[in-house]
Parts: structure tokens; C-alpha cells; sequence
């Protein structure tokens, strides 16, 4: 080995080690931007995400690979907000362009449980969260989401399945019925494309529609699947709005308040107030309305 080919190959490990160390320091929560973005395609056996999440650094932090399957990372060094901010609209146009589509979902960072705060009516709503993660578990068995107890959310790869991503779906599912008499055309396997960009299902490395929703009964496993998605979506939202009630009563001030873990426990299906409150008790409630949509 010559020595211009050490040097070429010790200058590749320096950079390799230089971004594996960049990864590890990674914390996505303190993201300025996030995007995720899904191609889903039977025809060509498409099942691909990317995400990329901007940092207050000026780096560009970038996941993507197949769905269900271990992410694979990269990081863009920018340095600087502005050309990360170019970097990541570069990467978007040429992702849409090469068919992606912005994945329905939230994206938020947490903290952990503690019940104390409740006193004697946390068992109470550890029982109904026990409910909740009950009905979580029979969704499991027949898609690829996971219902995460300390977020008070259902999660797919992507992010946070919210009730406008249920909406979407229902009527994506009706057109995978409409087309179920011919599954091999184009129309069936798009429909079930477009289904899987907002309902993960339990897919290998070969992405076969019909094996997926081919027959009536395993569309009807999925409405019965979004019926019970938005069943536990409104047990989450009442039990949240039991805490909000609890707050009121608290004599714990705003400070404190914000440091609550369960201030976003279940925060992105929870629709914010019209119009601001006067009283001192909305007063709090507002201040703890928290969606990412704001007050």
C-alpha cells in the first residue's frame, strides 16, 4: 500500500469517527425542524422512510431505510442554520421528486412518569391507562404500531399517529375495497400504498399488497383496526382532560406546572381552545393546552 492510499484511507476513518461521534451526540428533541417523508410502492416493493431533524448547530441529522427494519444514520456537518436549512430543502425536492410523500404524523419528546402527582387518584388513572394499553395491545397484533405509555401516544417508525392520520385512513382503506376485485391492478396496489404510508402493517422484505389487504376479511381487520384506534385515541384524550382537572385544583404554580411530565402526555390529540380563556382556572387550563398547533 502506497502512501497516498494510507492517507486517503486514515483521512475516510477520521471522517467516519468524526460523524459516528456527531450521531452519538445527537438529541432529536431539541430539533428546530423536523420532516418525515414515506414511499411506499407494491410494484417495485417499495417500503422506504427518511427523516431528517435540523439542530440548533447548523448540523443536519438524517435517518432513513426500511420500514420496520433498524435505521441507518447520517449526519450533514453545515455549521450553520441557513445552509442546513438549504441542505434540507435540497434533499426534500429530491425526495418528492423520486416519490415520497410527507408521512401524517407528530413528532415530540418526553419525560417520565410519575404518579405522585395525582395522590390518591393515581391509581385511578393508572387503571384506565391500563385500559388504554389493553385495547393498544389488540391493534398491535395486526399493524406495526406501538402504543408508548410514558408519551400517552401511538407511534409508528415515523412519529405519532394523531386523529387526522385516522381520518386519512378511512376512506384509504374504503378504496382498497373498491379496487379488491382486480388486486392485481394498479389502482388496488396504489390504494394499499397509500394505506401503509398512514397505517403500518407487519411487512417483510417483500412488500406484497394482496398478501396484505387481498380479501375481504383482512379489510375488515383494519376497520376494526381504526374503530379501535379511535377508541383508545378518545379513552387517552378523557383521561388527559381528568388530569387537566386535577391541575385546576393544584396549588402548584406555572413553574411548577411546566415541569410536569404528563403536560404532554397524549398532547397531540387534543384540539386547542377557540377562543382564549378569562377566568383564573381556564386561565391554567390554557396554559396547559399544548398542542403544536399553540393557544
Amino acid at each position: 500500500m502506497n502512501s497516498e492510499s494510507s492517507t486517503l484511507d486514515f483521512t475516510a476513518l477520521a471522517f467516519n469517527l468524526t460523524n459516528i461521534k456527531r450521531i452519538l451526540m445527537i438529541d432529536k428533541s431539541l430539533a428546530i425542524t423536523h420532516k418525515s417523508l414515506i414511499k411506499v410502492d407494491p410494484q417495485t416493493n417499495a417500503n422506504k422512510f427518511w427523516q431528517a431533524w435540523l439542530m440548533p448547530d447548523g448540523n443536519l441529522y438524517v435517518e432513513y431505510g426500511r420500514v420496520n427494519y433498524s435505521a441507518r444514520s447520517h449526519v450533514y456537518p453545515c455549521n450553520s442554520i441557513t445552509v442546513a436549512e438549504q441542505k434540507l430543502a435540497s434533499l426534500l425536492t429530491n425526495k418528492l421528486s423520486n416519490g415520497y410523500q410527507e408521512a401524517i404524523v407528530e413528532f415530540n419528546s418526553f419525560q417520565q412518569l410519575d404518579w405522585s402527582y395525582f395522590g390518591a387518584n393515581a391509581e385511578t388513572f393508572k387503571e384506565k391507562l391500563a385500559q388504554i394499553t389493553s385495547l393498544a395491545n389488540k391493534i398491535a397484533d395486526h399493524t406495526s404500531l406501538k402504543f408508548d405509555a410514558i408519551q400517552g401516544v401511538f407511534i409508528s417508525q415515523l412519529g405519532i399517529i394523531s386523529a387526522q392520520t385516522i381520518r386519512q385512513a378511512i376512506p384509504t382503506l374504503q378504496q382498497v375495497s373498491l379496487h379488491l376485485a382486480n388486486p392485481q391492478s394498479r389502482q388496488f396496489n396504489h390504494a394499499v400504498a397509500d394505506y401503509l404510508t398512514l397505517i403500518p402493517l407487519t411487512v417483510g422484505m417483500k412488500l406484497d399488497a394482496r398478501s396484505l389487504l387481498g380479501n375481504p376479511e383482512k379489510i375488515a381487520t383494519q376497520r376494526r383496526v381504526l374503530s379501535q384506534l379511535e377508541k383508545a385515541l378518545d379513552l387517552i384524550s378523557q383521561l388527559r382532560q381528568e388530569m387537566l382537572n386535577e391541575a385546576v385544583k393544584s396549588p402548584k404554580n406555572s413553574t411548577e406546572l411546566d415541569r410536569a411530565w404528563w403536560i404532554s402526555w397524549g398532547v397531540f390529540l387534543v384540539d386547542p381552545p377557540t377562543k382564549p380563556s378569562q377566568t383564573a382556572e381556564d386561565f391554567r387550563s390554557t396554559h396547559i393546552c399544548w398542542t403544536n398547533k399553540g393557544c
